[in-house]
């Protein structure tokens, strides 16, 4: 079995069928293998799942410092984090994350992990 239709694809600018209806699929298949992010180019995709998954914990966060410059990065909320936390300390560019969504989407537990993984990330833990 081709392993893209069995978790979908990480990246939706490498899909063939860019359409609205191949996004959903995508993503369809991506929600249903407990793989709620994906990315659309520098775009992160998030997905609530309504249940507790085992992607937050330190080994999670170790995955990804100093990975912002890295291609094949598996799509994570903590590596937009890194991505934004690299680009101001190491190139001193200013950084915002815009987190948007539907009522109960879950923009505020994606707030509080970006923050999670920068405290952790620093090693200033309140």
């Amino acid at each position: 079995m081709d392993k893209s239709k069995s978790v979908g694809v990480e990246d939706m600018i490498t899909m063939d069928n860019l359409s609205e209806e191949g996004i959903l699929e995508n993503l369809k298949i991506r929600y249903h293998s407990d793989l709620i992010y994906t990315n659309t180019g520098s775009i992160l995709v998030s997905m609530n799942p309504y249940k507790i998954l085992p992607i937050y914990a330190q080994d999670m966060v170790s995955r990804y410092i100093g990975k912002a410059t890295e291609e094949n990065v598996t799509p994570h909320i903590f590596f937009t984090a890194e991505s934004c936390y690299h680009a101001m300390t190491n190139e001193s560019k200013n950084q915002s994350v815009v987190i948007s969504g539907e009522s109960g989407a879950g923009k505020t537990e994606a707030t509080k992990l970006i923050l999670q993984y920068l405290a952790a990330r620093t090693n200033k833990h309140s």
